[in-house]
């Protein structure tokens, strides 16, 4: 009876320390966990961020975490409540369940009220995305617009990029929009390159590597994920992946001393994103024709492993014809996310793109674990953002807002540089010149609202005949604008076309050239403008005086004609070389 009783203890006694042991395990299964899942450092999270990782991504079906992973586009020009975008939108965001969005167009209010009834439309955090490279002015027709990289670089101050990065990041802050893609960490090392041009700060990998962590640093405080772009590098290629694939025939070790070295810059200042670009690099692919966005040797052995990047990583997006000019939408996507990639940006179809995915995890062919790995960093980035929400309203406050628009003209001032002035006509005296002729040659830039110099030369010169010659201009255009030029005392050639190469650009090219040769043999004094092409010069050597400006917003025109007249002196150092040229990297007057 005695050794009954002792037993039935035991067991009891056992009973309730098996019971306590299982109730502790019920109260602390995720701090458990915690000690042994790998966050990003980049985004610094404490234990309560890290249950609600957790907690969120254990909420979340497979079908739920793919959707997670995808970023579809808003155009942000539709403002009514039924029309097929908004019903689109919405159907994303309540029925398909994705992770955030990229917008491309709109104005400032209008997106700002969108993004608030979407987010409240969303069970989980949206992120927000648009690329504003040199500010909100880049999608939005009311948004503050700084110069683009190359001019920045071209102050040769890299204070400049930080206040760029923290100022646009503030104001992206203040609508809504939480992740930035940008900035542009592409060498352009050559001069052909149609798409990436003045988006890089440089031809030279140092100048790039430091103005790209300096802007990277100053996003980090405006409180915005930024993205450095577009890996391993778009600098050096004479096709636009928006067209079709461009090839990079570089050794490894040639990427290694070159174009990976801002990208290595910026993992190690703490960039939270990386975008990878649609390239094909044949030595670093087992899969010589893949693109790099799709290849896990480019992805995962590259940057996650080789790299240690531990941040988000995006491609680039899927709607390019480098991808759908040789994979059909679901082959992408799910290629993508095999490569490594955590987000899908763009896909041109979200729902084919989340059953192919979460079919190929039902499946096996893609571990649960692999997709888990992307969402908890996707999710962790949504908390450092709900950590970090502003406190401000910028547009309301005219001491933020308005230093931003000074910063602007600031930096413009300081990165005109003048590269020739054979015939010493800078500084101009207007009150010299009673007759001016101004060709502004132009591909998309086409409204007078939009060409500010013309605004500016009709403000300090007495009489100015002025012509726009695009893409649209006759015989009858170009025959106008001779007659100004010949019979004009001095000659301004503002040039607005970016280096492209699709064949109507390269057509228009080659007819501008010819005629801006026609107009120099007149031997009238001229100064010819650089808007976005600081290479034009390699093929017009007889040109006397030459201006780069190297992009065309308001600020860079403006500074521009200031220092044309005196008003302002030249401070910019040319941050490329130009080829054909005595005028290398770091040349001034």
């Amino acid at each position: 009876m005695k050794l009954s009783k002792k037993i039935n203890k035991l067991i009891l006694i056992g009973i309730i320390l098996i019971s306590s042991f299982q109730i502790s395990m019920l109260i602390l299964p995720i701090q458990n966990n915690l000690k042994v899942i790998k966050y990003p450092k980049v985004f610094q999270l404490n234990d309560n961020d890290k249950e609600w990782v957790e907690s969120t991504l254990k909420k979340l079906t497979t079908k739920e975490k793919v959707a997670q992973m995808i970023m579809p586009w808003v155009m942000g020009n539709d403002r009514s409540d039924d029309t097929l975008e908004t019903v689109r939108i919405k159907q994303l965001i309540t029925e398909f369940k994705v992770g955030g969005f990229i917008y491309f167009q709109g104005d400032i209010i209008n997106e700002k009220e969108d993004i608030i009834k979407m987010q409240i439309m969303s069970d989980i955090p949206l992120l927000i995305a648009s690329d504003f490279e040199n500010g909100l002015g880049m999608r939005l027709t009311d948004g503050n617009t700084f110069p683009y990289n190359m001019a920045i670089a071209a102050t040769g101050d890299t204070s400049h990029a930080y206040n760029i990065g923290k100022a646009i990041a503030r104001e992206a802050r203040a609508i809504g929009v939480n992740f930035n893609f940008a900035p542009v960490a592409d060498i352009n090392d050559n001069p052909k390159n149609p798409v990436i041009g003045i988006r890089s700060f440089s031809s030279n990998k140092n100048i790039v590597s430091k103005f790209t962590a300096a802007y990277i640093n100053g996003a980090t405080a405006g409180e915005i994920i930024s993205t450095a772009k577009h890996f391993p590098g778009h600098g050096n290629t004479i096709v636009d992946s928006h067209i079709d694939l461009p090839k990079i025939s570089k050794t490894k070790t040639e990427l290694f001393k070159n174009e990976l070295d801002p990208f290595i810059n910026a993992i190690n200042n703490g960039v939270q994103s990386i975008m990878i670009g649609h390239l094909n690099i044949p030595s670093i692919q087992k899969d010589t024709l893949l693109p790099s966005s799709l290849s896990p040797e480019v992805v995962t052995s590259l940057l996650k492993e080789k790299l240690n990047f531990k941040g988000l990583i995006v491609t680039d997006a899927m709607r390019m014809q480098a991808l759908t000019k040789y994979y059909s939408v679901a082959e992408a996507a799910l290629m993508a996310v095999k490569a490594g990639n955590d987000l899908i940006l763009t896909p041109p179809d979200i729902e084919i793109v989340i059953n192919t995915i979460s079919n190929a995890v039902y499946a096996n062919e893609i571990a649960e674990d692999r997709i888990d790995e992307s969402v908890r960093k996707i999710l962790s980035a949504k908390r450092w953002i709900k950590n970090t929400e502003p406190k401000w309203d910028i547009f309301q406050n005219s001491n933020i807002y308005n230093p931003h628009k000074i910063l602007a003209q600031k930096i413009a001032d300081r990165s005109i540089t003048l590269v020739k002035n054979r015939r010493k006509i800078i500084p101009i005296k207007p009150q010299k010149y009673r007759k001016v002729a101004s060709i502004i040659f132009s591909y998309g830039i086409d409204k007078d609202s939009l060409l500010v110099i013309n605004k500016m030369l009709a403000e300090n010169f007495s009489s100015v005949k002025t012509v726009v010659l695009n893409n649209r201009s006759r015989r009858r255009d170009f025959s106008n604008a001779y007659n100004y030029a010949r019979n004009a005392q001095i000659i301004f050639l503002p040039y607005f076309l970016r280096a492209q190469n699709d064949d109507s650009s390269l057509k228009l090219s080659k007819k501008y050239l010819a005629f801006i040769k026609k107009v120099l043999r007149l031997k009238t004094p001229s100064v010819l403008i650089d808007f976005g092409n600081p290479y034009i010069i390699s093929d017009l050597p007889q040109t006397m005086t030459y201006i780069c400006a190297y992009n065309d917003v308001e600020v860079s025109q403006i500074a521009a004609l200031k220092a044309i007249i005196g008003k302002i002196p030249f401070m910019g150092k040319l941050p490329v070389s130009i080829p054909k040229t005595k005028y290398k990297l770091g040349f001034r007057l």
